[in-house]
């Protein structure tokens, strides 16, 4: 099942990024600024691996995942697809209250999909952090990023 499928959690873009935060929290992911994904996803049972076709996500049951990224993708496409992928274990998966086997992949725009980018943004780059980062760079676009 891809994400033309996937029901929307339905909450608010806040809500979101607020539930996306208290996970990175929870999990204490941030240092210096940047969010640890290898060490989110291990924590949780998650693994990347590489496919030949676009990215997407294979829940086996909860805790057991792997998320799947493309060859030809740069480092910061992956960490942001590995946070998109996170959003939908958390808001598609374990918020709903799925349990087996359930994949997600690319489908069109649509709700879920929205959802997942706001929670990857905001897994990314929490909004305390980056208005921190933002101050410390006098703005700087590129040092933040």
């Amino acid at each position: 099942m891809g994400a033309l499928n996937t029901k929307p959690a339905n909450l608010t873009n806040r809500s979101i990024a607020d539930y996306a935060e208290k996970i990175g929290r929870h999990h204490d992911v941030y240092h210096e600024g940047r969010a640890d994904l290898d060490a989110l996803l291990r924590r949780l049972g998650g693994r990347v691996a590489y496919a030949e076709s676009e990215e997407s996500l294979h829940v086996r049951q909860q805790g057991a995942f792997t998320v799947f990224l493309p060859h030809f993708t740069s480092v910061s496409r992956d960490r942001f697809t590995i946070a998109h992928e996170l959003g939908h274990y958390f808001l598609h998966y374990r918020l709903a209250g799925l349990s087996g086997t359930k994949s997600y992949g690319r489908g069109a725009r649509n709700r879920a999909e929205t959802e997942a980018n706001v929670f990857a943004s905001a897994l990314l780059m929490p909004e305390l952090e980056f208005r921190k980062w933002w101050g410390k760079t006098a703005g700087d676009e590129w040092q933040v990023a």
